[in-house]
């Protein structure tokens, strides 16, 4: 009776020990952990310290890459990284989570001179120490810029992108440009122009929609256009049949036939050229740089027909002796007057 009862005993321990010792079931941790990041109740669209100053936004722009850059559509093709950091003391005890934006107040940043965006990052904030809120996003997009292309091809131009909290005046929301995150990466997919810098600023912008004044952060892109493919490609030809029409000056006017044959065919090459080069040019309500020089180097060679013409005329009354005075003060003259076309033009 007694054995009996002593391992009654000693398997009544045995279960308890077992008990004692049974694992946590796997969602019981999950369940406890999910508690720990449960975003507390809390009005979404009211800021933080509402009745105080404003929520201090730090902003970072970050260029991943540069794909294009469209001169006559007037916009900018990139994919930027935009971080956000503010601190909300509501949300102090959920140090270490992530949580939907959706969840929490943030400053309803947008990029308004953007097209339509394709961000790639989940919309969620990660909670740090002291309820500090940072949230990542990268976007693709198209951003509108204003191009002035007086000096094209030997332009260099500032892009901008604007952030602003559209809703918030800049007594709710402020920013500051976070100087350790905003930069580039070094190599770009832009094959035409050369990025010499970037840096983000922040100024107060009026908002006509709101009727208030918003605080706004502009990050700047300045960029050079490389020349060199205009000066091979348009420069350089154009300078040769320039030079072309000046031969009509060493033919004798007697042999008009060679000269007017030689001075219709620099022209018609001129004309066919300025064809073959009319998509590399954009389409402006204004003359750039290079219009210009086309514009004075066609003038020159059809004062050169002109010219071969009025000799030809000449010759053909009996006055040969002025026709040929004519061609040679015209060795000289348009040469100088090329040079001056080129000189007015590029170096003024």
């Amino acid at each position: 009776m007694g054995a009996r009862y002593d391992r009654s005993a000693i398997f009544g321990f045995l279960a308890v020990l077992v008990m004692w010792a049974k694992p946590v079931p796997a969602q019981d941790v999950a369940g406890e952990q999910l508690d720990q990041c449960t975003v507390p109740h809390l009005a979404t669209a009211v800021r933080p310290n509402a009745d105080g100053p404003p929520t201090e936004v730090t902003v970072g722009v970050r260029m991943v890459d540069l794909m294009g850059i469209d001169d006559i559509a007037q916009t900018l093709t990139g994919d930027f990284t935009v971080v956000l950091k503010w601190v909300d003391p509501r949300l102090a005890g959920l140090e270490g989570c992530q949580v939907r934006l959706e969840q929490i107040w943030d400053p309803k940043v947008v990029l308004v001179n953007s097209g339509r965006k394709f961000p790639s990052l989940p919309e969620k904030a990660r909670i740090g120490p002291g309820g500090q809120v940072s949230y990542v996003q990268r976007y693709g997009s198209t951003y509108a810029t204003y191009h002035n292309l007086r000096d094209f091809p030997f332009d260099e131009q500032t892009f901008e992108i604007w952030l602003v909290p559209l809703e918030d005046s800049k007594e709710q929301v402020t920013f500051k440009v976070a100087e350790k995150v905003t930069g580039r990466r070094d190599l770009l997919n832009i094959s035409d122009w050369i990025v010499t810098d970037v840096s983000g600023t922040v100024d107060v912008v009026y908002l006509d929609a709101f009727d208030h004044d918003a605080s706004r952060f502009t990050f700047r892109i300045d960029a050079n256009r490389i020349t060199a493919y205009y000066v091979w490609k348009i420069i350089l030809p154009l300078c040769l049949i320039v030079a072309m029409s000046w031969a009509v000056f060493w033919i004798n006017p007697a042999q008009f036939g060679p000269q007017i044959s030689l001075s219709a065919t620099a022209m018609l090459t001129l004309i066919a050229f300025l064809f073959a080069t009319t998509n590399m040019l954009p389409a402006l309500g204004y003359f750039t740089v290079l219009d210009l020089f086309i514009g004075g180097a066609t003038i020159l060679v059809f004062l050169a027909m002109l010219e071969a013409l009025t000799t030809s005329y000449l010759v053909s009354q009996d006055r040969a002796a002025l026709a040929q005075r004519m061609d040679r003060i015209s060795r000289f003259v348009f040469p100088i007057a090329f040079l001056i076309l080129v000189g007015l033009v590029f170096l003024a």
